[in-house]
This record gives structure tokens, sequence and C-alpha cells, in this order.
């Protein structure tokens, strides 16, 4: 018994030890900016206090935490199986593709950038953005079996993606470039949101309770829930304006349900205004026999038959489906149903264009865009690409798109000058343009142009040149890896180069800099879808 009594006194001992060695290794590193690399295991801490940190994080294991404070800006050149806790409050910029695995949690409180695809690899995940953060995918974004909220703003330069088990919640403002896909997962959207295009699967449900805005066609083959506008545009006039329905659609009373083109052949259900301006058919079932109080009412623009709704109409339309003649809904309001961070927002700035040219050697630049009253643009320059200064203001006019100004006062020894246009809504809401360049040479301005932008397969450069002389196109991206250089004899005029090599780069953004006698005389930026 004295043995066994001594042998427990010995193991607590050593459980004791155990715990307090354990604990004692747990660390806290504060960096200031560098590139110093880290491990950081379960308990480890690292704080970016000021500075810009571009080292390597060897090991980031469940139970580690980085926090980057105010002011500081947290860069790395890669972080090796992320599993632990990420908390910002400055500036976070992935320069390169990363994944993140289980475990793994983001709170942004400041301003994040993945410059290339995005992958939440595995799940539990938990991401929150919070209000006032901004969360910009320059690339592709995929969620997988994690949870995603968004209170703040979200865009991405491609396509995002919700695979199975995964959860995304729209408070806020998210602009999806390319095209929404939802499998096998879940969409709460109690914000403003936009995408090109949308399709949700089998297995997908959407929660619409504010407002979904589709640029171009919307497929369902699940089941979507819709309190709010949900809505097929076509504003960028190449794409099409329609909604397939091959699952359950369900309209609330206060819902609304927009589109040009409209397929059912699933079910459409509930209540509410269904508003369509183009070919209409149905060979699914609509609505419920009797019907009682509640009413789909139906308006059809394209309307031949009085004795039907849609123009093909087979299938089950009962009795509670109507024909109305509904006025057109309101796409700008804001829902009383929309989440708060919403309520006090408004759908962003649409840059339809823009253009700097030269003009008896004065930089002109031309823009169109869509933005709600009170909208004041602010035009910046820069001769250095990174610091820009504001030069001149517009303010927006109700009902006007087009807006130009002139540059009078640019500094033409510089060899190079970039413009952007930064527009302030009324609410504090901003929103900036892409940046064009124009480059001095002997007094003459050189312009680039690259198209189709954005490209899919093959890039054409169009290059205005004075003399006959050879020149490089060098593809960069965003990190500044050189993915493609290309040397060519151009003639006097208008030169247009084919870039096939521009086939093989991957999807994101990439600058186009043409390069003369060793000196970059001239860059775009471009997106490959």
């Amino acid at each position: 018994m004295k043995c066994n009594s001594t042998l427990r006194n010995l193991i607590a001992f050593t459980i004791a030890l155990t715990g307090s060695t354990l604990a004692n290794a747990q660390r806290t590193f504060v960096d200031n900016g560098g590139s110093t690399s880290y491990n950081l295991a379960a308990g480890d801490s690292l704080i970016i206090r000021t500075g810009v940190y571009q080292g390597w994080i060897g090991q980031f294991d469940n139970g580690a935490k980085i926090t980057v404070a105010a002011g500081a800006s947290f860069q790395p050149s890669g972080i090796n199986n992320p599993r632990g806790a990420l908390k910002n409050l400055g500036t976070v910029r992935f320069n390169g593709w990363i994944g993140t695995n289980g475990g793994f949690s983001l709170e942004n409180y400041g301003n994040m950038t993945f410059t290339q695809g995005m992958a939440l690899n595995e799940g539990p995940q938990s991401w929150i953005n919070y209000f006032g953060a901004t969360m910009r995918f320059e690339s592709t974004f995929t969620i997988n079996a994690s949870t995603v909220v968004n209170r703040g703003t979200l865009t991405t330069g491609g396509d995002m993606t919700l695979n199975s088990n995964a959860t995304f919640t729209n408070n806020n403002r998210a602009t999806i470039t390319g095209t929404f896909n939802v499998n096998g997962s879940t969409f709460n959207n109690a914000g403003k949101f936009k995408a090109n295009g949308a399709a949700f699967n089998s297995g997908a449900v959407l929660n619409n309770s504010c407002g979904l805005a589709i640029d171009g066609p919307i497929t369902n083959s699940s089941n979507l829930y819709n309190n709010g506008l949900f809505w097929s545009t076509a504003a960028r006039g190449n794409s099409t304006s329609k909604i397939s329905n091959w699952g359950t659609l369900t309209n609330s009373s206060t819902g609304v349900i927009k589109s040009v083109d409209f397929v059912n052949s699933g079910t459409l259900a509930g209540t509410g205004s269904w508003y369509f301006t183009g070919q209409t058919e149905n060979t699914g079932t609509v609505g419920v026999n009797g019907g009682g109080a509640d009413k789909m009412n139906f308006f059809d623009a394209t309307r031949t038959n009085s004795s039907q709704i849609f123009d093909v109409q087979y299938g089950n339309v009962y009795s509670s489906a109507k024909w109305a003649n509904l006025a057109p809904p309101d796409t700008t309001g804001t829902q009383s149903s929309c989440a708060s961070e919403a309520r006090s927002t408004i759908l962003p700035v649409k840059w339809d264009f823009f253009t700097a040219t030269l003009t008896e050697n004065t930089p002109v630049l031309t823009w169109s865009s869509e933005q709600t009253p009170g909208t004041v643009f602010s035009i910046q320059r820069s001769y250095d690409a990174a610091n820009f200064t504001t030069i001149g203001s517009i303010n927006s006019i109700e009902g006007v798109k087009n807006y130009k100004f002139e540059d009078k006062q640019v500094n033409t020894n510089n060899r190079a000058v970039y413009y952007r246009i930064r527009a302030v809504e009324t609410t504090g809401e901003i929103s900036v343009s892409d940046t064009r360049s124009l480059s001095f040479v002997n007094k003459t301005v050189v312009n680039v142009q690259a198209a189709p932008n954005p490209f899919t397969s093959q890039l054409n450069i169009t290059y205005n040149s004075t003399v006959r002389e050879k020149i490089s196109i060098r593809i960069v991206s965003m990190n500044g890896a050189v993915m493609s250089n290309k040397t060519v004899n151009v003639t006097t005029g208008n030169n247009t180069i084919a870039i096939t090599e521009a086939a093989s780069l991957t999807k994101g953004i990439y600058l186009v800099q043409l390069i003369s006698e060793n000196t970059v005389i001239s860059s775009e930026r471009v997106v490959k879808q």
C-alpha cells in the first residue's frame, strides 16, 4: 500500500511539473516590422505592433494567435498550415495564393487584401468581417465547411463558391465580380449583394431579406426563400437577365422577384410580387389550389394572352396566382427587413469605364458611372503609383453618368503619371476606380491599351509609337513575379501585338508593362478570368 501511495504521488508530481512546463512554454512575440521568421505553437502569440512585417510564419497551430495592431501591416511571405487565430486592426496583405485549415479563425476590423486565390480548405473555421472593415479578394474565394460573416465590405475579383456545409452570411455589402456558386451550403443575405451570375445548385439554401442583384442569369435547383429584392439585371449590356427555376422558389408578402426573362420548371410558392418584362415560360407548379387570401401577383409586360399569366404556359398554375398590373419595383431603396449594417448603406458606385488620354499635352480623364445623388468625385494623381494626391473634385449630378476632368497642372518632366477617381457617397462609403497611367516621352504621351479586359485567353496590346523601335512587353503578377516577357519590333504609328502567352496565366490581376530602353514607359492593369 505504501508503495502504491508513493507511486501515485510521483505520478501527480510528474503531471503537475509537465503542466507547469507547458504553461511556461507559451510565448509572446512583439514585432515592429521586419522579416523575422516565427513558429507559433498552441498558446503562442505574435503581435505586429508597428511597421510592415514581411517574414515567414513556419508554424501557426490551433491555439496560437496573431494580432495586427492599428497602423501596422502584416504582409507575410507565407504561412505554413494556418490553423490559429488572426485578429486584424490594421492592414493585412497576402501576396500569393493562401489556403487556411481546420481551426483557423479570423476577426477583421481593418483592411485585408488577398492578391490571388483564397480557399478555406476544410472546416470548421470562423471568419468575421466587422462593420467598417474591408476584405478584398482580387481573385477567387472558396469556402468549405466553414462559417463566414460579413458585416463590412467584401469584394472579389473572380468567382465565389460555397461548398458542402458552408454558411455565408452577408449583413452589409458584398460585390462578386465573377459567378456566385452555392453547392450544398447556405447563403443568408440581409445586406446588399451583387454578383455577375449566380447558381444555386443541389442542396443549396438561400434566405434573402434585403437586396440581391445578380448582373446576369440566376439558376436554382434547390430551395430559395425571398423576403426582399431578388433581381436578375442586365447592367453590363452583354449579360442576360433571366431566372431559371428547377427547384422551389418561395416569395413572402413583402418579397419582390424581378427579371427580364423567366423560366419555371419547378415550384413557385408563397405570395408577394413577381415582375417580368421579357419571355416567360412555365412547365412546373405555381401557387396552390384555392389560395385563400394569399395571392401571388404576377406581371408580364410581354403577355399577349389575357387568359393566362405566362407567355408559354403549361404545368399547373393554381388560383392563388394572379396577373396584376404592377408598377416597376423600387431597386434602389433599402428594405426594412435588411440588417442594421445595411440600412445605413446603399449599393456601391458602379464604374462603367474610366480612361486617361492626352489632348495638346494635357491629360484628359473621362469616366462613366452610376451613383446615388450627392456623391462627390475626387480626382487623384500620383507620380509613383503609390502616393496619391487629390487635385480636384466634381459633384455628381442626378441622372448624369459621364464626367470629364483636365489636369492642366501636371508635371510633364516626370516620366509617368497615374490617375484614379475616388467616389465618396453621402453615407461616407468610399469607392475607388481602377488606376490609369500615362507616360511622357519627349513631351509626348505613350498610351498602352490592353483588350479585351478582362480576358480569358489571348490578350492584345495596342501601342502608338512615334518611331521604329524594339520594345519589351512584360506581364507581372501583383506580388512582383514576372509571368511573361516578350520582345517585339514596332513601326511608327499604331501597333497591335498579340500576347498569346497570356492564355496560360491563372485567374487573377496582372500588370502589363511596356519597356523601352530599359525603362517602363507605361503600364496597364488587366484581369484574367
